[in-house]
């Protein structure tokens, strides 16, 4: 698929758009083929791949300005990311947990800010939140020991986040270290259905020391330095995967236009009339999933831009889209891969590509189905469910 020349200028008509925008999405998208298949044998991205993805300025866009990133407004970094994830969903992935590791560094010491800035806003960021070390107080800081499973990035990364418990503590708080990644060991543990690219090894620490200056909670302020992406970053960190699948579903759609336009769906009688309605079924179901997905962004960015309170329903809404999102987009690259028959099972296809993608991305715990009880749970302890009366669709909650 080639970006039209409207989407180009209208990308560039974004003051806040990074440097080379979708000119540089252009030339990744056409030069990209090539890497597909050594992405799926590496099971992480090709350096080629990288350096495209820092030349565009993926990992500086949400990075703070005064460390020389571009502190993007998130509805033009998520539309970036959605745009790629129509190229590949890997490269997608990468593209969005490791550009929003920086959400959550303004949480260290501006010290700590400082050092990790001091080569260049570029930095790539990779890690696991889940709570998967253990580590003991020392003098000055913590002797770390662990296992995280998928750091996905973490071939790539300059800096690893791992999520740890104190040793022996009766009630132990999850405290975040932030560390080089030459301190990591990697485990290249990632051989996948699907996301192939993403590189999203085990990562190991063997009795590592880490500063306390680089030791935080991810869930306390203070921060170091203040802003709209950096504020409540769990919010939009969740966004982040809608995008990729709502990428992947476009571009599935977009596969199946393609055969049709080539004449490969419809050499039996009655096969392009089916063919015409699964298209249409595919399409309404991406432009009402697309549609809740803008207006979820659309109110958390006017939340976080207006210093909001951490609202649990918010949250939970936000994580509940999420789980919609999946299952919806799952649906629709499968009609998708169903509708091209034979011609989408061979690994030239890019249909059978996004299926193995789409299915392993909609696998993520932060949009698992089980999500909807902790949604339905803040619903009913934070919103007068009298429906009658506005209830759940009061202002508060649309903007």
């Amino acid at each position: 698929m080639q970006l039209k020349k409207a989407e180009v200028m209208n990308m560039h008509s974004d003051p806040d758009t990074i440097d080379n925008g979708l000119a540089g999405l252009a030339e990744m998208r056409s030069g990209l083929e090539p890497h597909i298949r050594e992405m799926e044998e590496l099971c992480h991205l090709p350096q080629a791949v990288v350096d495209k993805l820092r030349q565009i300025g993926i990992f500086r866009m949400l990075a703070p300005r005064r460390f020389g990133g571009q502190e993007m407004r998130f509805p033009s970094a998520l539309e970036l990311i959605r745009r790629i994830s129509t190229v590949d969903a890997s490269i997608a992935w990468v593209a969005a947990i490791n550009s929003s590791g920086c959400l959550i560094l303004p949480k260290l010491p501006l010290a700590s800010l400082e050092r990790i800035y001091g080569s260049g806003p570029d930095q790539i960021i990779a890690g696991s939140a889940q709570a998967q070390g253990v580590g003991k107080r020392v003098a000055g800081g913590w002797q770390i020991t662990g296992r995280w499973p998928l750091a996905s990035g973490c071939m790539a990364a300059e800096w690893i986040l791992t999520c740890f418990k104190e040793d022996q503590a009766l009630d132990p708080v999850v405290r975040a270290a932030m560390l080089p990644a030459n301190e990591c060991r990697i485990e290249q543990t990632w051989r996948a259905m699907g996301l192939r690219g993403t590189g999203s090894h085990h990562i190991c620490l063997d009795d590592v020391f880490v500063a306390d200056d680089f030791v935080f909670s991810i869930s306390a302020p203070p921060l170091a330095l203040d802003g709209p992406l950096y504020r409540q970053p769990a919010h939009l960190i969740a966004l982040m995967h809608g995008a990729v699948q709502l990428g992947v579903a476009q571009a599935a759609v977009m596969d199946v236009m393609d055969l049709l336009r080539q004449g490969s769906l419809t050499d039996k009688e009655g096969r392009r009339e089916l063919a015409q309605f699964e298209l249409g079924v595919c399409h309404a179901k991406l432009k009402a999933t697309e549609s809740a997905f803008e207006q979820q962004v659309k109110s958390d960015w006017a939340n976080a831009l207006e210093m909001g309170p951490v609202d649990p329903l918010r949250l939970a809404a936000t994580i509940q889209l999420g789980v919609f999102i999946a299952r919806a987009t799952l649906d629709i690259v499968r009609r998708c891969f169903e509708l091209a028959g034979s011609t989408a099972v061979y690994e030239h296809s890019p249909l059978q590509r996004r299926l193995r993608d789409i299915q392993v991305a909609t696998q993520h715990g932060l949009i698992s189905r089980a999500n909807f009880i902790a949604g339905g749970k803040a619903l009913m302890e934070t919103v007068d469910l009298d429906l009658r009366n506005g209830g759940i669709f009061d202002d508060r909650n649309v903007k």
